[in-house]
């Protein structure tokens, strides 16, 4: 507990945001030299004191000063550190509990955890976000046809022998499942992260795995119907994870590229017109 507490207290507590500082206590004085404050924008939003607590320790978790599973100090002891109300604080927390940055534990043995931000968290953000937009599954496919094959040529250029070992291994999974619908859909929705994981680019994985909730709720929608060519449907996604695999292994980029995107447009036009082009809505509620 005292390192979380001398974590916290080496962050700086003075910050400038804009034409205002905010002290220890967060009280908001003017700092432009020159200018009365009725001289300066009143259009100004002064961040609320919740909001900047809750920004301290949020940037202690994304730089590693916080690690995950950490407690925070008592209420009362943050309470007085900050020296803020009690409503002030909580509020701050439920701010960071609402973007999965902390797990609330009540009752004697309770306290406040730190948890690290999560490609799921996002998704399910991403998920209704696109619920509230009306987005089409076709549009959420459509997306990954952008992004998917070129990092699928990427990867071509760039894979090593560990790399097109994992790959293979994967592909060794799936022929296992080919007879087992709903885990061999899962293991494909696994190969796409798999696939982009490889490729290095770290902001298209995580965009990518924002959609992956997306994906596997699609992926067990299509799988529940049942249908009697389900088998051979499977084939052919395992044949063309095949062809893609050979391609990255040959270092053809040109030739991997194109046979994903040639695998996502089939896959796209199989499985929206099997559920008749629900929107994201539809896959959730």
């Amino acid at each position: 507990m005292t390192d979380v507490f001398e974590a916290l207290a080496a962050a700086p507590l003075r910050v400038r945001l804009g034409n205002y500082r905010v002290g220890a206590k967060y009280g908001f004085k003017w700092s432009v030299r020159g200018q009365s404050p009725m001289k300066q924008s009143t259009h100004v939003r002064i961040p609320k004191a919740a909001e900047l607590i809750a920004e301290l320790i949020r940037k202690q978790i994304v730089t590693g000063v916080l690690v995950e599973g950490v407690q925070l100090p008592s209420e009362a002891e943050l309470i007085e550190q900050f020296g803020v109300s009690r409503p002030t604080l909580r509020e701050a927390i439920r701010l960071l509990e609402s973007e999965s940055l902390v797990r609330v534990q009540r009752g004697a043995k309770g306290g406040t955890r730190i948890c690290l931000p999560s490609d799921q968290a996002a998704g399910r953000s991403l998920g209704f976000l696109l619920q509230f937009k009306g987005a089409t599954l076709a549009e959420v496919m459509e997306a990954r046809a952008f992004i998917e094959p070129p990092l699928a040529g990427l990867l071509a250029g760039r894979a090593t022998d560990k790399d097109i070992a994992a790959l293979e291994a994967h592909l060794a999974r799936e022929q296992e499942m080919l007879g087992d619908f709903e885990n061999f859909g899962l293991a494909t929705a696994e190969f796409h992260h798999l696939l982009v994981e490889l490729a290095g680019n770290v902001a298209l994985s995580v965009v990518v795995s924002m959609l992956d909730d997306i994906f596997l709720k699609h992926v067990a929608r299509f799988v529940g119907r049942a249908r009697k060519d389900q088998l051979e449907l499977n084939e052919r996604a395992l044949a063309n994870h095949r062809t893609l695999v050979k391609k990255i292994a040959a270092r053809d980029a040109r030739g991997a590229e194109r046979a994903w995107a040639k695998h996502i447009k089939d896959a796209t036009e199989i499985i929206v017109a099997e559920l008749n082009g629900p929107t994201v809505l539809d896959l959730y509620y």
